[in-house]
């Protein structure tokens, strides 16, 4: 399965490293294709500095490893009407020009959605639902 993840389930990932999104992040690098863009990297990054205060030395290592184990894309252009929060669009142009099967996200804005361009949004439990039915 071809799996967008957005900023915010890779913070949360980092911060709780034993909670759903690290496991989720684990099994996605395990036995998925991961499908990530500079921009959500770029959030990622902003995210663990600014608001968490994480070393700087940590987050480049974390975002390094990432755009490693990634295919990393740039992101397809996306109508500017299609999401409420403007700074989503680059996360469903990840997705779309990815060809993701699933964009795992929290965030309410995406969630409202339900999909887009046939790639199902959904919350990391759904996510994992979704696995163990395979």
């Amino acid at each position: 399965m071809r799996v967008t993840l957005d900023s915010s389930v890779l913070v949360a990932a980092h911060i709780s490293r034993a909670g759903v999104c690290a496991e989720l992040l684990e099994e996605v690098l395990l036995s998925h294709e991961l499908v990530l863009s500079d921009y959500i990297l770029g959030e990622l990054r902003k995210k663990l500095l600014e608001k968490f205060a994480f070393p700087e030395e940590f987050v480049e290592a974390a975002v390094s490893k990432l755009g490693r184990a990634a295919e990393v894309l740039e992101p397809a252009p996306v109508a500017s009407g299609t999401c409420r929060d403007r700074e989503d669009l680059p996360i469903l142009g990840t997705a779309t020009a990815g060809r993701s099967d699933v964009l795992v996200t929290v965030d309410k804005d995406l969630l409202a959605l339900g999909s887009h361009k046939g790639i199902d949004i959904i919350k990391p439990g759904d996510f994992w639902r979704r696995v163990r039915s395979q």
